[in-house]
């Protein structure tokens, strides 16, 4: 389901009608989708979204509540009546004919006395449902609020799945990684669509601010077709707050104590009987000049920062629903060396502008059919410098996808079909080099979804879901991509699920910005291996796609002791390359060689994690991983891919009365292979290990509810004060032929405060 908000449905029977109001749609733009007469949003008494809530008929067909409240209950003949219920609240009936579509439903929390004792449940913020069909984990609001502060990539502070880095020092970007592998693996998606992707990938998680974030799901493995299959690891869709169902104000403002200050707002209102209009602002100012360790570069980056959103959603009244967003970004950096005579300065300057949509029609006969249509446009521009080198580039996109959902026969067997088409012309120059290109993709996919189960008395609860599906793309430099991928999930009670997963995933790498942190060096960027092989190609910023198998198997199971909730999560995935670009620095000091696998490469990801509520308001969350994962290189066989800790480990502790709200957060990361530096003379090199040291990073959030408007929100980051000294190889001559600042395995701030306020008119 593509619209996140629910519709009015008024099917009809004429379907030449339908067809001549479905022709402008297709002229138009175009988007999703499948909603039947019987759909709202469900929330409690503090308006967050109860996810995983049952919505079922009277003869115990049904569905559940998604990660934005929304549900949309299938049509079944002979069924007018149907309840909502969430475990700790109060279920709640309702017949069809009583009511005005779309629903607004809020549960109350059922408490039950027995002396002094009351049994209770909570929202947590963070749910891995075991209904879902794919192995995905649902962020809330609720959650994100538990992360310091603002930006996208902040709000994976506290995420067991979704590994944050340190970026490098000298661009101040930060960078995810999932199941062992560089967040370039993973698709980003902004509403099910791709999200600030080619010359904007770098920042794209700066540039969404936090407190914009309704929802966050990760989807581990090989997941949806649906949006591409880019995601050779798996897919993290954003949605945004909707003008529907947003706060009329929002006022977000923060501050650190390193020279950082931000300003969130949004602001909803309805203009007319099917209209809503909303709008959101954020601007950032970060500015100091920290050398913790005296090496003459700043220990992070001088920024400004400015977004602005803007949008329109169409809703009710007939058979076809709209939204319209126009998203402006300008950021700026400047790194360096403030000082000296002939200082080594870096300064980046990202502007953007992208427009995106979404038209649904549902008017058909059956309900259960639909069709929709999501596209999008942007404009993006890079002016960067990295001491002598120049790095331009323009990107002019567009996407269109469309989407049809049906059935065949009954709700247990559903059918996804749908076709993209994605132009992105790039113009794009590095230190007098051209990497200009232009890519165009056009594909097709079918997704085929089984359904089963047994739910009845005298038998315990199981269930069964298959989804089949297919992709083919033709990309214009990289030739035809089939992406086949099956997803099992097995429910062998009503406590527990176990999901194998299977598919092929392929990508169209940017050379560049994928390996922004080798630009500013003292080496040259080349396609050649030791060997000599490679050379001139007829697009310089095109080396091939990247293709890879992914494996993975899940296990989920919900327990109850002394009456309070928990959950356990394990998984195990495998992906293997087929076609991959290494990036590798190892072979001589003057030069970043990339250029295409040559035997095996794999990434071998096992985690474990654990969530309870061990007292009354207070819960901990402990989750441990292991990664292995290793590169064929040129000349040097199957190797350690740097940077990439084999072991870590996080462990939560939170406590959510009504007027105080704590979180503590504690993330260990073990140790790491670095590059080797064997060719740097001693006058120049400061030791470094050749694998770093394993260290732990403490972080507190307390938030106080001064009333139902306003919280007041303090906290502090890296309070165990780790620090890493000489992060910068030649950072006294940095136009030598040695500088490097790409090993960065620990923070390079120290310890830091931080405050803030929320405000909120509902």
């Amino acid at each position: 389901m593509f619209l996140k908000h629910s519709l009015h449905l008024r099917p009809r029977p004429n379907t030449a009608r339908c067809l001549r109001l479905l022709l402008p749609l297709f002229l138009f733009s175009l988007s999703p989708l499948l909603l039947a007469q019987t759909h709202g949003e469900v929330f409690d008494t503090d308006d967050y979204p109860l996810v995983g809530a049952t919505v079922t008929w009277a003869n115990g067909s049904g569905t559940t509540v998604d990660a934005d409240g929304h549900f949309h209950l299938p049509a079944t003949p002979g069924q007018t009546k149907f309840t909502i219920s969430y475990l700790g609240f109060a279920p709640r009936e309702f017949m069809t004919d009583t009511l005005s579509f779309p629903l607004r439903v809020v549960l109350i929390e059922a408490g039950t006395a027995l002396g002094e004792v009351e049994v209770t449940a909570r929202d947590g913020g963070r749910a891995a449902s075991l209904l879902n069909s794919r192995n995905i984990e649902s962020i809330s609001s609720k959650e994100l609020r538990k992360a310091p502060c603002c930006s996208l990539a902040e709000s994976f502070e506290n995420s067991p799945v979704v590994d944050l880095s340190y970026g490098d020092p000298l661009t101040g970007r930060r960078e995810i990684q999932m199941l062992g592998l560089r967040g370039n693996y993973t698709q980003l998606t902004l509403e099910k669509r791709p999200m600030l992707d080619g010359l904007a990938t770098p920042f794209a998680l700066d540039l969404i601010p936090g407190p914009w974030v309704s929802s966050i799901q990760i989807g581990k493995g090989s997941g949806s077709l649906e949006s591409g299959a880019a995601g050779l690891t798996g897919e993290i869709n954003t949605e945004l707050i909707k003008p529907i169902n947003g706060p009329k104000a929002y006022v977000n403002l923060f501050a650190s104590s390193q020279g950082r200050g931000e300003v969130n707002l949004l602001g909803n209102t309805q203009i007319s009987k099917t209209l809503w209009l909303g709008g959101a602002a954020h601007g950032s100012l970060t500015e100091n000049n920290e050398d913790h360790d005296g090496d003459g570069f700043k220990d992070m980056p001088d920024r400004r920062t400015a977004v602005g959103l803007v949008r329109l959603f169409r809703q009710g009244g007939d058979n076809w629903e709209g939204q319209w967003s126009i998203l402006g970004a300008r950021d700026r950096r400047s790194a360096g060396q403030p000082a000296g005579d002939d200082p080594y300065l870096i300064d980046q300057d990202n502007r953007r502008i992208e427009a995106w949509g979404k038209t649904g029609y549902f008017g058909f006969n059956k309900p259960w059919q639909s069709i929709g249509f999501i596209y999008s446009g942007s404009y993006h521009e890079l002016n960067n410098r990295y001491g002598l080198k120049l790095h331009q580039g323009e990107q002019r996109s567009g996407y269109v996808n469309a989407l049809y959902h049906s059935r065949i026969g009954n709700d247990n067997h559903r059918v996804s079909l749908g076709g993209t088409a994605r132009m992105d012309d790039f113009t794009e120059m590095f230190d007098e080099e051209d990497y200009s290109r232009s890519e165009n993709t056009v594909g097709a996919y079918g997704e085929y979804t089984f359904s089963w189960e047994e739910s009845r008395e005298g038998r315990d609860f199981r269930a069964l879901t298959a989804i089949l599906g297919l992709r083919a793309d033709r990309h214009n430099l990289g030739g035809t991509q089939l992406s086949p991928r099956l997803n099992v999930k097995y429910n062998p009670n009503d406590r527990s699920a176990v999901r194998l997963s299977i598919g092929r995933g392929w990508r169209s790498p940017n050379l560049l910005v994928d390996n922004l942190n080798w630009l500013p060096s003292s080496r040259i960027v080349t396609n050649r291996s030791s060997s000599g092989e490679g050379g001139d190609v007829e697009n310089p910023g095109f080396r091939g796609l990247e293709t890879a198998w992914n494996y993975g198997i899940n296990y989920t199971r919900d327990f109850e002791i002394g009456g309070r909730e928990g959950q356990v999560v394990f998984d195990f995935f495998r992906t293997d390359f087929q076609n991959q670009l290494i990036v590798d620095a190892e072979q001589d000091i003057a030069t970043l060689r990339i250029y295409q696998l040559d035997g095996k490469s794999f990434a071998n990801s096992f985690m474990v994690s654990g969530n309870y509520e061990i007292l009354p308001l207070i819960d901990v969350k402990l989750a441990y991983k292991y990664n292995d994962v290793r590169q064929t290189y040129d000349g040097n066989g199957l190797r350690e891919v740097p940077l990439t800790p084999r072991h870590r480990a996080l462990a939560t502790l939170g406590y959510d009365g009504a007027r105080f709200k704590a979180h503590l957060n504690y993330q260990w990361t073990g140790e790491q292979r670095l590059i080797d530096f064997d060719q740097i003379p001693e006058g120049v090199f400061v030791a470094h290990p050749q694998r770093s040291p394993a260290f732990g990073l403490l972080s507190l959030n307390v938030t106080y509810v001064a009333n139902a408007k306003t919280e007041f929100y303090a906290g502090g980051e890296n309070l165990t004060n780790r620090q890493q000294g000489n992060a910068i190889i030649g950072a006294q001559a940095p136009f030598g032929d040695y500088f490097d600042a790409t090993q960065v395995y620990q923070p390079l701030f120290q310890r830091r405060a931080y405050v803030g306020v929320r405000w909120t008119l509902q």
